[in-house]
């Protein structure tokens, strides 16, 4: 038989769509260039967001440009040339965090449409190298767009790396990719990175630091990530249902599972560790537990996110809260599981190029399933002593509230699409920030005048509601716009609506938090309005809201006097 080969067509931009596209959320892409940073050996890794003008971290697409920053062994223009490179050499040292050479690539590109890289090596800084998806369609070929510093870019360059090696990557064109709002993909940061990375933030050797901020015009402190074991491990007591302590995480598994191959290849077990731990709401304002106990209960930050199995690969973590194919139901979120595998699992777990998604086959699920069944029923006894333990709730005013909408977005529907607003919003937007500073600082956490605000157990989210004596008499609310964390919505407290029926509300009830999130979303469409109208004179806009105010404060004054007894019927 005659053979011969052809070349098959390659389209370029059609396939970088695809490496785009293959299923990265911003703080997953962001984590995945991180890995490329401690594979390079860096002790510091610095991520910036920089918002775009106008927006807050409570926009949708508001990033205007990702920056991450690292003092690894750093790149000469040859090999940066070859990180743009699609598919990896094959030449990973043994427990790297890459896999197939395409993190770089398929995490920049679903940030944005230009992924610039600048290194130094051996203090020799390179040109600035750009993967352009704009320009490769144009030319339909995967080029590079190589571009000399001048002696500013070298100064700037050269102060972001000031050690003799490391590298800037910076994305940016991020205005045409749907996204989250930053806050959410700051807060999975934050959240996150400290249990992804905890392996190599915490080692005694060489430390890993890795910080992140948000830049909206200033150049804010980076906030560092402290390392943290899901599973708590250190503080973990033998299990004990009969002197169990409503306090402690309980060990209730620790051993290895061997793997037969079939085919005389060995490969490392793999860890199998699993805790139970309280009930999260044993750490609320209305538990038993005295302080102490309670600031305890809220570290281990006990949810249905935050349950399951908790797969590592080469100490990294890849995937949080494995339900193991439905094993782990959705009530049974007081248990952790801790799986530890190498890049030898990768072909028996079929770990995929993100590194995101494995595969279980049925055998070795059978036997997870056998190994962890005690381990289940002991977190279910848990978590009914637990049940049995609690009383009715009361916490501190607005701070639930605040917590469940930190994640929501406040755009204006009708200026999502429109790009960069123009300049008399932004000086409308200015108008507002002031005018919110002037009692930020005041009504957060409990300042003067005000009744709750949002103080909780370790560091306060901001607060979106916050009850206040300082609201213009009649009105029920007032809403403000803070430049970088978005609307906030004050509540007066000596209005009879909130003092004869919102105040006898539990602070987390569903009645509660219902009527704060129509008053909030009031506020959200009162700022917008004043702030995007801009075809009409604001003074006009605020003599509208202040009739509506009134109105409405009139209203609700003469219906609480009329059903004044209400809720005690």
């Amino acid at each position: 038989m005659n053979t011969t080969t052809q070349t098959i067509d390659v389209h370029a931009a059609r396939l970088c769509q695809a490496i785009a596209r293959i299923g990265y959320e911003p703080q997953i892409a962001l984590m995945d260039i991180v890995d490329n940073a401690v594979t390079a050996k860096a002790s510091t890794i610095h991520i910036s967001l920089f918002l775009a003008p106008g927006k807050t971290l409570k926009n949708r697409n508001s990033v205007q440009k990702y920056q991450v920053v690292d003092d690894g062994v750093g790149m000469t223009n040859e090999e940066i040339r070859a990180a743009f490179s699609l598919g990896a050499n094959g030449k990973y040292a043994p427990h790297s965090l890459s896999k197939y050479g395409m993190g770089l690539k398929s995490a920049g590109l679903s940030l944005g449409n230009r992924i610039h890289i600048v290194s130094k090596k051996e203090g020799q800084l390179s040109s600035r190298q750009t993967f352009d998806v704009d320009l490769i369609a144009q030319k339909d070929a995967f080029v590079i767009l190589v571009s000399l510093l001048s002696s500013d870019e070298v100064a700037y360059y050269g102060s972001l790396i000031p050690a003799a090696s490391g590298t800037v990557i910076e994305i940016d064109g991020c205005e045409s990719i749907n996204h989250q709002s930053s806050s959410t993909t700051v807060r999975k940061l934050e959240e996150r990175m400290g249990v992804v990375y905890a392996s190599f933030i915490s080692d005694a050797i060489r430390p890993l630091s890795i910080g992140i901020r948000v830049c909206a015009g200033d150049l804010p402190d980076f906030k560092l990530i402290t390392p943290l074991d899901i599973l708590f491990r250190d503080q973990a007591k033998a299990w004990d249902l009969a002197t169990y302590d409503y306090v402690s995480p309980y060990l209730l598994l620790d051993e290895d599972l061997k793997l037969d191959m079939g085919d005389g290849k060995t490969i490392p077990p793999i860890r199998l560790i699993a805790v139970a731990l309280p009930q999260d709401k044993l750490g609320g304002p209305s538990s038993p537990l005295n302080p102490d106990q309670k600031s305890l209960v809220k570290r281990y930050q006990v949810s249905r996110p935050n349950a399951g199995c908790f797969i590592y690969r080469n100490g990294r973590l890849i995937q949080w809260g494995n339900d193991l194919e439905g094993f782990l139901t959705k009530d049974e979120f007081n248990l952790r599981i801790r799986m530890d595998l190498t890049e030898e699992h990768d072909d028996v777990l079929h770990v995929d190029v993100t590194k995101q998604r494995l595969e279980i086959d049925d055998e070795l699920l059978a036997r997870l399933k056998r190994i962890l069944g005690d381990p289940r029923d002991s977190a279910k006894a848990v978590m009914k002593k637990c049940t049995a333990l609690l009383d009715k709730p009361t916490g501190i005013e607005g701070a639930a509230y605040s917590e469940r909408s930190a994640n929501v977005a406040e755009d204006d529907p009708e200026e999502m699409a429109t790009g960069t607003p123009p300049e008399e919003v932004l000086l409308r937007q200015q108008e507002q920030a002031v005018e919110a500073e002037t009692i930020k600082d005041a009504t957060q956490n409990g300042g003067a005048g005000v009744t709750g605000g949002a103080a909780m157990l370790g560091e306060a989210p901001f607060a979106k509601i916050r009850y206040t004596d300082g609201v213009e008499y009649r009105h029920l609310w007032t809403p403000y716009r803070d430049a970088k964390e978005g609307v906030f919505v004050c509540i007066n407290t000596h209005h009879p609506f909130y003092t004869e029926f919102m105040a006898s509300l539990a602070d987390n009830s569903p009645e509660r938090l219902l009527l704060e999130a129509l008053i909030f979303g009031a506020g959200v469409g009162q700022i917008n309005t004043a702030g995007n109208l801009y075809e009409v004179e604001l003074e006009d806009i605020k003599k509208v809201f202040s009739r509506f105010h009134n109105n409405c404060g009139s209203y609700l004054a003469d219906f609480t006097s009329e059903n004044i007894n209400l809720l005690s019927k």
